[in-house]
This record gives C-alpha cells, sequence and structure tokens, in this order.
C-alpha cells in the first residue's frame, strides 16, 4: 500500500468554479512540500464521453510532490479530499482501496436548487464514494449556504467543524491599477457565458449594469444574444468573450466590480468576487452572497446599482482605502498560506452532526427526496 500526506479524488472534466478550487487546493499543498496522491474519475454525471478533461486539472499531474494515481491503486493518508458532491452522486467508474484517518467531501454545491427541487442526495454520494474507494467521508462545504442545506441531513451524516471556502494565492490577483485614477468611473463583472449569471429580466439587466454619461461597462462572458433576448441592452456594454483578456487585467481594469444574478441560481461560493477584491476593488453585491461575504461587500439590488456606484465613487480615497482593507482580510480568510493551519485544525476537526441553521423541516426533505428518484427513474435530469 502506498503512503501520502493526502490524497485527492476528482473527475477532471468539470469546469468552473469547483475546478479552480481543485487546481488551488492542490496547487498550495504541492507548494507546501505535501506528497499528494491524485485520482482522476469519471463521474456518472457526466456521461457524455465527449466531454473534455481541464487542462488545468490534468496539469496538476505535473507538479512536484504530486503523484498521479490508476484506478485499483491500495494507498494510504492522515487526509484524503474528494471534491465535488456531483462526481460522486450518480457514482464514478473507477474503484480503489483508499484509507485515511480524515476523509471529506468538499461541497462545491447546494443539495438544492433554487427552486426548492433537489440536485443530488449528499447520503447517496457519500455511500457511493464508501462503495467505490473504501473512504468514510464527511462533508466539507464551502460556504455556510452549503452548510444550512446540508443540515437538513443531519444527523445521517457530518460536517466538518469549519467551511473549506475555496483557496487564492493573492500573488495570482495582484493590484495593477489603483481605482479611480481618473476618467469614467468603468464598473463590470466576469465569469462563464451562463444566461443565469445576470438577472431574470432585461429591466433588472440594464439597471444592474447600467452604462451612459461617466459610466462605462466591461463585462468578460457574456450571453449578449440570451440577454438582448430578455429585452437587455448588452450593446451598451463592451463585451469581452471570455479568455479574450486575461482575468486579472481585466479586473484591474475596473473600479467596481459589479454581481447579480438570477433568482433561478444559487451561488455555493463566489470565486469571482474575492478575485476581483484580492486584485483591489471595491464589490457591489446581490444581497444573497452576504451570507458567504459579509461586511467584505457592499449588496444591493440591481434597481440600486446606479446610485451606490456614485455613492463610493463619490469619495475615491475612501474608497481606495476600504478596497486594500478588504484585500487584506480576503487574503487572511481565504489565502493560500494558511493552508497548514486548515490541515491541523482538519485533523483534529471534532465534525458537527447537528442541525444547526436547517432550512428544510424532515417532512420537506422526505418529500424532495422521493421527488429526486422519481425524476432519476424517469429518466429525468436531477
Amino acid at each position: 500500500m502506498k503512503t501520502f500526506d493526502i490524497l485527492v479524488v476528482a473527475d477532471p472534466r468539470f469546469a468552473g468554479g469547483s475546478t479552480a478550487a481543485l487546481v488551488a487546493d492542490v496547487s498550495a499543498m504541492a507548494a507546501s512540500g505535501l506528497k499528494v496522491g491524485l485520482l482522476f474519475v469519471r463521474s456518472g454525471y457526466l456521461d457524455d464521453a465527449r466531454d473534455p478533461a481541464n487542462p488545468k486539472a490534468l496539469a496538476l499531474r505535473d507538479l512536484n510532490g504530486v503523484i498521479a494515481l490508476s484506478p485499483g491503486i491500495s494507498a494510504t493518508a492522515p487526509l484524503a479530499f474528494l471534491h465535488h458532491p456531483l462526481v460522486f452522486a450518480r457514482g464514478i467508474e473507477e474503484r480503489a482501496d483508499l484509507r485515511a484517518d480524515r476523509a471529506v467531501l468538499v461541497a462545491h454545491h447546494t443539495p438544492f436548487r433554487a427552486d426548492g427541487s433537489l440536485e443530488y442526495n449528499p447520503l447517496g454520494a457519500l455511500r457511493r464514494a464508501r462503495a467505490a474507494l473504501g473512504l468514510n467521508a464527511w462533508i466539507a462545504p464551502v460556504s455556510a449556504v452549503v452548510r444550512a442545506q446540508i443540515a437538513g441531513f443531519a444527523p445521517l451524516l457530518r460536517q466538518t467543524s469549519e467551511d473549506w471556502p475555496n483557496m487564492f494565492d493573492p500573488a495570482d490577483w495582484p493590484v495593477l491599477r489603483a481605482p479611480f485614477d481618473g476618467g469614467d468611473v468603468v464598473i463590470g463583472r466576469h465569469g462563464r457565458s451562463d444566461p443565469l449569471k445576470f438577472p431574470a429580466t432585461g429591466p433588472e439587466i440594464d439597471a444592474a449594469l447600467p452604462a451612459g454619461p461617466g459610466l462605462r461597462v466591461r463585462v468578460l462572458g457574456c450571453p449578449a444574444a440570451a440577454l438582448a433576448a430578455r429585452g437587455a441592452h448588452p450593446d451598451r456594454w463592451e463585451v469581452l468573450s471570455f479568455g479574450a483578456e486575461p482575468v486579472v487585467d481585466f479586473l484591474n481594469s475596473l473600479d467596481i466590480f459589479t454581481y447579480h444574478y438570477h433568482p433561478a441560481l444559487l451561488e455555493a461560493f463566489g470565486r469571482t468576487v474575492v478575485e476581483a477584491a484580492l486584485c483591489g476593488r471595491p464589490c457591489l453585491l446581490d444581497p444573497r452572497l452576504q451570507a458567504t461575504f459579509g461586511d467584505l461587500a457592499q449588496y444591493c439590488t440591481p434597481a440600486e446599482v446606479r446610485n451606490a456606484v456614485a455613492r463610493i465613487a463619490s469619495d475615491p480615497t475612501a474608497a481606495r482605502d476600504r478596497a486594500e482593507e478588504v484585500r487584506r482580510r480576503m487574503a487572511t480568510r481565504f489565502g493560500a498560506a494558511g493552508l497548514t493551519d486548515r490541515l491541523a485544525r482538519l485533523r483534529d476537526d471534532p465534525g458537527d452532526a447537528s442541525r444547526a441553521g436547517v432550512v428544510t423541516p424532515p417532512l420537506v426533505l422526505a418529500r424532495k427526496l422521493v421527488g429526486h428518484y422519481r425524476r432519476r427513474l424517469a429518466g429525468a435530469d436531477g
């Protein structure tokens, strides 16, 4: 049996924030001198053979200290991380004999959708992970939003006492330009080109990104046609396809980062917010993100954006000072430098099997589970 400091299991075909979090975690572990056993698997959730692997995930195998594992491996470590419940919710193709003193399934995603339907059953994900890999895992939620939903399944599962939020290397997100250095105020946002990442209606979208005299809007990653079909006017913005400009350069071109999204979307964490704050940008966010970021940002509805931007821009010195303070606090809270302490606390964690903060009563949860499996049997998604 091979021995490692940490074992990591993930499906490299997943995209978006969950893979970015995986890459950041494993990179920080390798940079700390830890010996990491990395097993890539294929999830039944992504059942299309054409789904490509994420190149950034595959590149983790080339890091010093990271050893790529093959299916059937027998390996042990003090800690094991399984990434994303959706990877395991419908089972994985591979089998392995893995052992760890403490194993956690990092929940990058809420089990419930915004409409209240159940997207995955965390109990089923844990059961299938145990059957395939031999690990008895706890849930490590990435935020309070995820924790509150997972708590509904207690005491049948245990969560870590602390969240396991996304990790960042502040050196990757430098401040290249101070905000409000003269000229028009520039606001904007970045992210994958998904209509759910924007408000529901055309007027709300326009209000959330209100281009006009003295106020420019830049958007990196934008489903412009879909937004225009809702009655929005993305032609008033400077729209860049994702990848057209390095994200760090794009963020430094803004004076204020703004993010408002569709009622049908639940943001489990919000990596883009941390990236913007580490680049020294004031963040003006959807009020639903306050549960994750608290006083590290400002919050308003789409209709309030224009006045909120004017208020922030009216005192550039105060805005820059506040942004620098938030940047320091973000680096302390989410920085990769805190990995060693986070791992030590995880090893000693007594866990949490309470229903504190639960948002779904038991009878409602039971009905959701029945509905979930009826949809599955009928061949529907989720």
